[in-house]
């Protein structure tokens, strides 16, 4: 810390000096009409600080060091520079900015002009991305592209979110693929986000067909940075550091209170009297603990006074399995090159720790991509990525009390501690003393500190991502490229368990190992000709290619237990001595062929048309591997007619309409190959011989379909593009409506054809539409600029048919389902209408139960009757909502004065609902779970001052299951608004850190998901699945971090 504050002093003073003056004098003006800028900006380079804005005339004074470098800038124009030795005039005509215009964006297996785009293509600034510190690129692009639907699922730390493109096309995996530097993958996990250089979002179906049956999804396009030839060799340093924070606690009952509740809600009449008068000590002691020997002796200030006293501890769970976590990042990259050259090499380490216990998550990366033109018409270069990363998990997101730490957290009882305290000894006189505590009330928990302490998992990722390629320039505008890419990786995972008891449940009789390793290895060879030539007014560009993959995978697993010297350097299957079994392993292969092309013609820049074609063949088809994939997109520069030229504010007019076919393939190997099972799950032996013994058999379980293909998605879209007042106002409307046919799902065949599961055909629909919206505001007035973006998507999905197939049941008791005329994963349950007062009340309105059939009675919940048959059952059941949003939106605020910048992005979603199913355990009888203070609400005997007995609450009777049936009173409102990022940074000026070596030098400070505004009560609104069991929670995190280049 010394040393920080020293070098910030030294910045600090180095920033003042003294140089010999110039006064500089001018008028800046539009190339365009020659009229005068006004509030163009004039400041010093690398010093925005020492600047000024022209007047209304556009004339400019400023007085700055000899041989400064001024820029003249101006919203829509280019910006210039011009080096000043001595005091004089200097007038700057300002050239209209097209680069918004020229931008080359990639649109897979090449590159255009943003302006000549004719399918729906988003744009994501890679500072937006730098600025949002994210573990990998998915997260990074949480409301940043309309249409791009992004759900952390969890805040484990390195944990993937969920990606959505314009909907859920299908059930057969949704997420979108990235194309990282022509590499296709599934996982952008090994990938840095500070390696990023651009990033575009394929949504339409014209602008993915061309990734054919890859493309079903949309498609993420992602070039990493290089360097440029004739730059010098450049370093730069990325770093941040900072802690994290849980941002929401759960409000639980406290010791005495879940104590209260627990026996009102199920204690016998002699049990709450013993409660009453024998105080606490001495009833948990009596009706829990018993004469276990996981206890200790508990505190009784006649009998033992120096046991354990349970009723002065009051420990909150929630604190002592949350923690502040520690994140850290650091990137160094040096990029440069030469007049035949470009390299970039970079580095980085990635680390957090969870806010949960027995979490964390560390990343080293390196890449390297370097370029060398060896002939005129040759070029060769490479683009790889080594990715190293370890991970612990602290959960699932499952209601067991076994599976998650904070799970485990919240069945423990509050008056339970961590550990027993010095001195504490059991009824049989065993030191317990600092030994993790057994739980006392509900006895099947596994206490959170022993699955952290006693479990020790090794789980390690290698990878290596990238590609070599060669580029042939045989005449002008003829290439040819060729490419081998790959995408190998490692993933091996080895846990053991000591041996322990703190329980009769909470204990391993033995030490336990179990590891695996598991390894895929895809690789791909793209041989693509592309041809682009202009003649007078008729642009035009043909590619035509092919390519084959293969994808290899191989994993071997197996466990033992007993290590006789179980010392971490034994942990190796060869040392079990017990339980070990035939090691389990795994093979599968998939191969695709492909032959693509794309045509793009313009005629005088305003008329375009782009056609793609891409027919793939697939190893999972055997019966029709092939399947087609054209797509069409034209185009109209409207802002390019004559008739538009008196509309001087309008810069960008285009309206533009597509049509395409995508497909899908991401099922398993085997869906349509008839296989012969010879082993397990199943029992497949037969009985033979005299004396009736089991042979080994084997035989057919499922008879699969024939016929099975691609499922296809076909897309139409419309939308308009603008740019107004020299582009300070930019937008995008898009409509688009996606129709997923041939859906692969399940079918239940008839009995006697004997399947044991159900098999795979092509029959479901489903379909999206659509309104995606962006627009963004820019401006510079003297030393202020600002920036306000955004993008709003609406979205309406459907499961339009199933054609026979079999709808699909997930979750507890069925609450989400795939079924026809609903969105995909709909919640299906029954209308909570409130509590049965009275027994006849429940008969009054159940006319289909008598007295002795009827499951409900006073202080039972009350659902709607929906057929008015009387009874409660299935068919009571309807649709409550959906776990899909219908609105995602995101807001971008950024403004800069002088040396300082301040950048601000919320996101959200609304139209959604959340199944908080952790309220199932919250709301109970309090025997396998802490309670939550709505409990002391709960149906239950009362007595007045008379010492009448009466019932009464306003929380259905915790004791009957039919309470916890699937209905709207545990489904929430999803919808959130989230402060997701804001930073404020501060650029040095160049002239003070020149001194110390420094090019440039930010400083910034951060914080994340500082506010929430939501109606959701659970630990938070990001969900994976839809149905909330306790999930590991997104972090609030202060980060402070540098850009420094050198």
């Amino acid at each position: 810390m010394k040393k920080q504050i020293l070098l910030f002093c030294f910045l600090f003073f180095a920033m003042i000096g003294f140089a010999e003056n110039v006064n500089i004098t001018g008028v800046v003006t539009s190339a365009e009409d020659g009229e005068p800028l006004i509030g163009a900006s004039v400041q010093v380079k690398g010093n925005p600080s020492q600047g000024v804005a022209t007047d209304i005339d556009g004339n400019y004074t400023i007085s700055v060091p000899a041989g400064a470098t001024l820029q003249y800038s101006f919203v829509g124009c280019k910006t210039q520079e011009k080096t000043v030795v001595k005091s004089g005039t200097y007038n700057i005509v300002l050239a209209s900015d097209s680069h918004m215009l020229n931008e080359v964006v990639a649109i897979g297996y090449g590159v255009m002009k943003k302006s000549d785009l004719t399918g729906s293509v988003t744009s994501v600034d890679a500072d937006k991305l730098k600025k949002t510190p994210a573990s990998n690129l998915a997260n990074a692009l949480q409301g940043q592209a309309a249409g791009v639907t992004i759900n952390s699922n969890s805040g484990q730390p390195g944990a993937a979110p969920e990606v959505r493109i314009r909907g859920v096309g299908t059930v057969n995996g949704a997420s979108p693929i990235y194309v990282v530097d022509g590499v296709i993958v599934d996982d952008i996990s090994f990938l840095s986000p500070n390696d990023i250089q651009s990033t575009e979002v394929l949504k339409d179906a014209s602008a993915t067909a061309i990734y054919g049956s890859r493309g079903a999804n949309g498609v993420i396009i992602v070039t990493t940075r290089n360097g440029a030839t004739d730059e010098k060799t450049r370093v730069t340093l990325d770093a941040y550091v900072g802690v994290q924070q849980r941002w929401r606690k759960l409000d639980v009952m406290n010791a005495k209170d879940f104590a209260d509740t627990r026996i009102a809600i199920n204690g016998t009449k002699s049990e709450k009297a013993f409660y009453e008068k024998q105080g606490f000590n001495k009833w948990l002691s009596a009706f829990s603990l018993g004469s276990s020997e996981y206890f200790p002796t508990v505190y009784d200030p006649e009998k033992n006074p120096t046991g354990f006293d349970y009723s002065a501890v009051d420990t909150d769970w929630q604190d002592e399995v949350f923690q502040n976590a520690l994140i850290q990042n650091y990137h160094l990259a040096i990029d440069g090159g030469s007049k035949k050259t470009t390299y970039s090499l970079s580095g980085s380490w990635y680390s957090q720790e969870g806010t949960l216990i027995g979490s964390k998550y560390r990343r080293f990366t390196v890449r390297l991509n370097t370029s060398h033109q060896v002939k005129k018409w040759l070029k060769v270069g490479e683009n790889i990525s080594f990715m190293a990363s370890t991970a612990r998990n602290a959960m699932n997101n499952s209601e067991s009390a076994g599976a998650s730490v904070l799970s485990a957290a919240l069945a423990m009882a509050p008056w339970d501690p961590v550990r027993y305290p010095e001195g504490s000894v059991s009824r049989k006189g065993k030191d317990l003393s600092g030994q993790i505590a057994a739980g006392s009330n509900f006895k099947n928990v596994t206490n959170p500190f022993s699955m952290v302490e006693m479990s020790h998992p090794k789980d390690r990722y290698e990878r290596f991502v990238g590609n070599v390629f060669a580029e042939i320039n045989p005449i002008e505008g003829l290439t040819f490229r060729s490419s081998y890419s790959f995408d190998y990786n490692i993933h091996t995972n080895k846990t053991f368990k000591e041996a322990y008891e703190f329980s009769s449940y909470d204990k391993n009789d033995k030490n336990f190992l179990s590891s695996l390793i598991g390894r895929y290895y895809n690789w791909t060879v793209d041989n693509i000709l592309t041809y682009a030539r202009t003649i007078g007014k008729h642009d035009f560009s043909a590619m035509v290619g092919q390519t084959v993959e293969e994808y290899n995978y191989y994993g071997i697993s197996g466990s033992g237990s007993t290590i006789l010297n179980p010392v971490e350097k034994n942990w190796f299957l060869s040392k079990v001595t017990d339980d070990f079994g035939r090691p389990a392993d795994s093979i599968s292969r998939n191969r695709r062929v492909s032959m693509l092309g794309r045509l793009h013609y313009s005629f005088n820049n305003r008329y375009l048309v782009t056609v793609n074609f891409r027919a793939d063949g697939s190893s999972k088809f055997p019966d029709k591997p092939w399947g087609y994939f054209p797509s069409t997109a034209l185009a109209w520069k409207i802002s390019e007619e004559s008739f538009m030229k008196d509309f001087n504010n309008l810069d960008l007019l285009k309206i533009r309409a597509g049509w395409g076919r995508v497909g899908n393939d991401n099922i398993g190997n085997g869906a349509f190959t008839l296989k012969v099972f010879d082993d397990g799950p199943t029992f497949v032996d037969y009985v033979f011989g005299k004396d009736q013994q089991l042979a080994n058999g084997a035989t057919v379980l499922t008879w699969v379909n024939n016929g099975g293909h691609w499922e296809n998605t076909e897309q139409w879209s419309a939308g308009v593009d603008f740019g107004l007042w020299k582009n300070k106002l930019t937008g995008s409307v898009d409509f688009f409506l996606r129709n997923t046919k041939d859906m692969l799902m399940n079918v239940t065949a008839p009995a006697h054809v004997g399947n044991r599961y159900s098999a795979m055909s092509n029959v479901g629909t489903v379909r999206n539409r659509g309104v995606e919206i962006t627009l963004e505001h820019r401006n510079q007035i003297g030393d202020f600029g600002y920036s306000i973006g955004g993008n709003v998507s609406f979205i309406d999905n459907e499961l339009t048919g199933l054609n026979g197939g079999s709808p699909i049941y997930s979750n507890y008791s069925n609450v989400m389902v795939v079924d026809q005329g609903y969105p995909l994963y709909y919640y299906w349950g029954y209308q909570y209408e409130g509590i049965y007062k009275t027994d006849q009340e429940v008969l009054d309105y159940l006319h289909g139960y008598d007295a002795t059939t009827t499951p409900f009675h006073a202080g039972d919940s009350k659902y709607k009757d929906n057929n008015g048959d009387g009874v409660i059952d299935d068919k009571d059941r309807v649709k409550l909502g959906s776990s899909i949003p219908s609105i995602n939106y995101g807001i971008n605020i950024g403004m800069n004065w002088k040396n300082f910048d301040l950048q601000l992005f919320f996101q959200g979603v609304a139209g959604n609902k959340i199944y908080n199913q952790l309220r199932h355990r919250l709301e109970g009888t309090g025997t396998n779970s802490v309670l939550s203070p709505v409990m002391k609400n709960a149906w239950m005997q009362h007595t007045n001052d008379a010492g009448e007995t009466y019932y009464d609450g306003s929380i259905p009777n915790p004791k009957n299951s039919v309470n916890y049936y699937v209905s709207d009173r545990f489904l929430e409102n999803g919808s959130y608004f989230r402060l997701k990022n804001l930073q404020l940074g501060y650029t040095i000026p160049t002239a003070a850190i020149r001194k110390i070596g420094l090019e440039s030098c930010r400083l910034y400070l951060q914080g994340s998901n500082l506010l929430t505004a939501t109606k959701y009560t659970g630990f938070d609104p990001e969900v994976g699945g839809g149905v909330d069991y306790g999930n590991y929670p997104q972090a609030r995190s202060f980060i402070f971090g540098a850009n420094i280049s050198f």
